[in-house]
């Protein structure tokens, strides 16, 4: 079910909202039910066949969970237990989500001729497994203490993040559904919550979808792109992606507000990063706290531990040598890109992808060692808008590679941009020129959680100082809220799915 269908916010949304006011007199327990329960509903009403997927999931997670905390005291057991429940979780999703595309590209590299099948990739998957085997981990290091089956049951499936994030930790929400708080619905809450959702449906339905046909048109001909027409169609799709998910994203933090969940924040404005180091900070940033934690730690502590061993230095001083740099630097980011690269999609062209990033990050990493302060070089590139030029433009070689079909057709579009293709517009774009109009809505007004006093302070934007510029749950909010929705619904009836949702 889609957040931006007639099904959800007209069926199934007033009626988890209905459910919890009635249950919410009741305390804890029925209400924890009630979400579990609406909750699997919502992933099941998309293709009921993957219910056996996600609630055998839940179980033997549970299952796992449960022993791993028994066994405690017997590290040994503990550990098994844990690499157990790991490697079933990357089994399963490495079947749905990996088996049969690297089966059809050995089939085809080889020339073998068998008729390889496919599997439909089941929605969700990569963000519920992440979520389970992040609490795998942290019951097994003590940093989360066990769950009854219900609670636990609504942690992986509460239907604001099931489908596409944020990835959650389980001490973030599970204590805010302790038995000591209210479930009676707070209004001010709903507000916040409801305001914070048609404002992710704005971005979704009257930015998003408006921009894809122009992104999907030129990326399905990219032999046909020049020098303009590649642009626009790199610049539609950045827009598209950033809409699109940023969206999703807000969708989800306002329904959890709704029944007054908070849950982490996922973007904050990335497109002003002024680094590669900083757009990570504000990209899907639940996703680079996982990748943080749950590899790039890990894998420098290794590292540290290693050349500890052997007595080589792991200080500041070490990094100004190419094999310091490498071992401490480069090695990390690199395993850890190219792992999040692989995340996102099987194909050869998410590993450039994940490559990319990683030598970007390097590259940040090493210019941070190697510049010179004060020097006319450092100055240039550490001017603002230079900066957040040069890392949009890092940024978008990714996202071609991200989006495109093959390797092959990402390389076709790299070439239209330095103008293989002449100069001229093609006719697939069309009137894809509004994109340039975003630019400045990312630049220069405040996001979303900016605009709803969510964000520790408001940056400088045009917007400053404006009633525009900072919510109230007034009329005049509620009136424009009200006038956008109604523009939303005008538009639902080509309902689109989300980007996120194929990973």
């Amino acid at each position: 079910m889609l957040f931006n269908s007639p099904e959800f916010l007209f069926c199934y949304l007033p009626i988890v909202v209905a459910g919890y006011v009635v249950l919410g007199r009741f305390g804890r327990t029925p209400v924890v039910a009630w979400l579990s329960l609406m909750s699997v509903a919502f992933y099941g009403y998309w293709r009921p066949a993957f219910l056996l997927l996600l609630v055998g999931s839940i179980v033997v997670n549970y299952a796992c969970a449960r022993a791993i905390w028994r066994y405690r005291a017997r590290p040994g057991i503990q550990r098994t237990l844990l690499i157990l429940g790991v490697t079933a979780n990357l089994g399963a999703l490495a079947y749905f989500k990996y088996l049969f595309p690297l089966l059809h590209f050995f089939n085809d590299a080889l020339g073998l001729g068998y008729a390889v099948g496919t599997v439909i990739l089941p929605l969700g998957i990569s963000f519920f497994t992440f979520t389970q085997i992040a609490y795998l981990l942290d019951l097994a290091q003590d940093e989360a203490g066990p769950q009854d089956f219900t609670s636990y049951v609504l942690f992986v499936t509460f239907f604001p993040h099931l489908i596409a994030g944020p990835i959650l930790h389980h001490r973030e929400i599970m204590p805010q559904f302790a038995a000591s708080r209210s479930f009676a619905l707070r209004w001010d809450d709903f507000a916040l919550g409801l305001s914070w959702f048609v404002l992710g449906l704005c971005k979704k339905v009257l930015i998003a979808d408006h921009l894809a046909p122009y992104a999907d048109a030129g990326f399905a001909h990219p032999e046909t792109l020049t020098l303009t027409s590649g642009w626009l169609t790199v610049l539609n799709y950045a827009m598209q992606l950033y809409f699109d998910f940023s969206g999703y994203s807000d969708m989800a933090i306002g329904l959890a507000r709704m029944f007054s969940i908070q849950l982490p924040l996922n973007f904050d404005s990335p497109y002003k990063a002024s680094s590669i180091i900083d757009f990570w900070s504000r990209w899907h940033m639940t996703l680079t706290r996982y990748l943080t934690l749950y590899l790039y730690n890990p894998i420098s502590l290794s590292i540290n531990r290693r050349r500890a061993a052997a007595g080589k230095p792991n200080a500041r001083k070490a990094l100004k040598t190419l094999s310091g740099f490498t071992a401490l630097v480069a090695v990390p980011n690199m395993a850890t890109m190219l792992l999040a690269g692989v995340w996102h999609g099987a194909g050869m062209q998410f590993v450039i992808f994940g490559a990319l990033h990683g030598m970007y990050l390097t590259i940040n990493h090493g210019w941070r060692v190697v510049r010179v302060e004060g020097s006319v070089l450092a100055k240039v590139v550490s001017w603002t808008p230079v900066s957040v030029v040069l890392t949009l433009l890092a940024v978008f070689v990714g996202q071609i590679f991200f989006r495109a079909a093959s390797v092959h057709d990402a390389l076709r579009v790299l070439a239209a941009l330095c103008g293989a293709g002449g100069i001229g517009n093609g006719s697939q774009v069309g009137h894809g020129y509004w994109a340039i109009l975003m630019l400045p809505i990312v630049w220069f007004l405040p996001n979303t959680q900016e605009i709803l006093g969510q964000a520790k302070a408001i940056r400088p934007n045009l917007l400053r100082g404006s009633p525009l510029a900072l919510w109230q749950p007034n009329l005049r909010w509620a009136a424009s809220l009200g006038v956008a929705l109604v523009a939303v619904l005008w538009y639902l009836t080509d309902t689109s799915s989300f980007l996120y949702f194929q990973f």
